[in-house]
Order: C-alpha cells, then structure tokens, then sequence
C-alpha cells in the first residue's frame, strides 16, 4: 500500500513558486498596520496548506506570538520542516495539526486571529467554516479571510482575446460559470465565493467589517523573463489553478447537470486549441496581458 504522505496533498501543483508571488509586499505592510497584527499573540490559519498564507502572517505578529496552523491533507499536517523552520527562526511557537474548517480542534474563545487564504471555496459549507472559525475566535480578536472571485478572469483581455468576438467571450464565460456549478454541486465548493464574504461576515454579527482588494497583478510581456513572469509560466504549464487537480472539467459539465452536455462537447470542438495558440504565442514572444485578478481581503471583529 502507498504511503499516504507521498501522496500529493490537495492542490499541490499550486503550492510552488506562482504562489510566493501573490502579494505586494508594501500591500501586507498596510494591512498588518490596519489591522494592527502586531498586537496578536496567537493565529490560527486555517486549511494552511503548504503555508505560504503563515508565512506572510507570522513577522507581522507580536514578538512571541503562538501560531497554529491545521489542514485535513495528511501531506500538509503530517510534517512541514520548511514552514517550522521558518517559524523558528522568526522567535515565534508553532503548532502543526490535523484539523477541518468545518470541525476545529480547540476550545471555544481560545485563539486572538484565526484566519485562511484561498480556503473558503472549498468547502461545501462555507457558512458552517465561518462559524467555527468564530467559535475559538476570543471575543475582540480578527476574523481575517482571504477568497477570490475567479470567474472575472473570463473577462480580462490579453492580446489573443482582444478582438474575439461576443459570442466567443460568452462561450468561455459560459463554460466557466458550467465549471462552477458542477464544482458546487459536487460539494467542493464555490470558485467564486469571495463576493459573498462581507455578507456571509454580516450574518455571523461580526463588527467592523471591512473589505479590501489585493493590489497584486502579474503582468506578461516579453521577454517574461522576471521572476514572477518565470513562475507563471510554470503554473501554466501544470494547468489552470481555478480546475481540479482530481477532476476533468466533463465531471464538473456533468455534475452541473445533463442539459449542459452538449455544449461541453461543442466548446470542445470549437476551442481545442486554445491552450495551444497562447503558448505558441508565448514562444513567438506575442504574448501580454496586464495579469489583474480579483482577491478579497475581507476581515472582522468578534
């Protein structure tokens, strides 16, 4: 039988270089200012994953800050020596754990942050994540959650995009909203469920919401031979982060329902050399797009 920790833990191909280039430094410098982390003597980061998300979190802290950080991958609980030496070496304890968002751990009122990065979407009950997160929140500390809305990115231009037509741009925002309502009702859920935050914050009566949007885009252009330009490149080379790593999109057209079968096959015809056309462009250094997402920071008190 394998071992369960060679196996790769959920979204591994996503967890490399792309990742460490998802923020503006001065941006977290902002934030942690705002939202004054320095205070905080202990964190929670929720479905930590490989922990880039503690990573950025952990020097912002106070001195001897206590950080725990859980996910329900065995790949990621089990063992992490980057991330604890990492931690270390910043003076700060560090606890791994197993734990799911919708089952935590710990006591209730028992950590000053709790916080999660690109989690929310998912869980298939994202409502009942907030709430536990809350539950072992203390009374006065920050609930800080960080979640995307990736259907925008059918919209954004590049220079293959720019001039296709209407129907065309219907298409591919089409197949992506498909995407997402078999990835929901398969109970994996929402790719786009940061919109919904500030909302779903509301309901759980936390005070003092407030909503940012990450200032980070990585822009291509030739000779895409910038560090961040490099990584994307590789991610792109792995496949789409807004797909599955354990699903073809045929499961998701199916999931979302018989009555979109047929256009999945049509889309498939029509575009299957998509992919194909922009890394010929990207060898043809014919490639640019301005690189813009969207990315919530949406964050509360108790």
């Amino acid at each position: 039988m394998t071992d369960p920790k060679l196996n790769k833990g959920h979204s591994e191909n996503y967890f490399g270089d792309y990742r460490d280039f998802w923020w503006n430094k001065a941006f977290l410098d902002l934030t942690a200012n705002r939202l004054e982390l320095s205070r905080i003597g202990s964190m929670l980061d929720v479905g930590c994953g490989n922990g880039h998300w503690t990573r950025l979190l952990a020097p912002y802290l106070s001195h001897n800050a206590s950080i725990t950080a859980v996910d329900s991958d065995v790949r990621w609980y089990s063992e992490n020596k980057e991330l604890e030496g990492h931690i270390y070496n910043l003076d700060r304890s560090f606890n791994l754990l197993k734990g799911d968002a919708q089952n935590l751990p710990f006591e209730d009122d028992h950590f000053e942050m709790v916080t999660c990065q690109t989690v929310l979407i998912h869980v298939p009950h994202p409502q009942k994540a907030l709430k536990e997160m809350l539950r072992v929140l203390k009374p006065g500390g920050i609930l800080l959650c960080v979640e995307p809305n990736n259907i925008v990115q059918s919209l954004t231009k590049t220079s293959l995009t720019k001039n296709d037509s209407i129907e065309e741009t219907l298409d591919h925002i089409k197949y992506r909203l498909i995407i997402e309502r078999g990835k929901k009702n398969m109970g994996r859920g929402d790719n786009s469920l940061g919109d919904l935050l500030p909302g779903m914050f509301a309901l759980e009566e936390l005070k003092n919401i407030e909503v940012r949007l990450s200032d980070k885009a990585i822009a291509m252009y030739p000779p895409y031979n910038n560090e961040e330009q490099v990584a994307t490149l590789k991610q792109w080379m792995k496949g789409s982060s807004w797909k599955s790593n354990t699903q073809k999109d045929i499961d998701f057209f199916s999931a979302a329902g018989e009555e979109y079968m047929q256009f999945y096959f049509e889309y498939q015809e029509k575009y299957s050399r998509r992919d194909e056309h922009v890394m010929g462009a990207l060898q043809r250094e014919q490639y640019h797009a301005a690189g813009g997402s969207m990315m919530y920071l949406v964050s509360g008190i108790k």
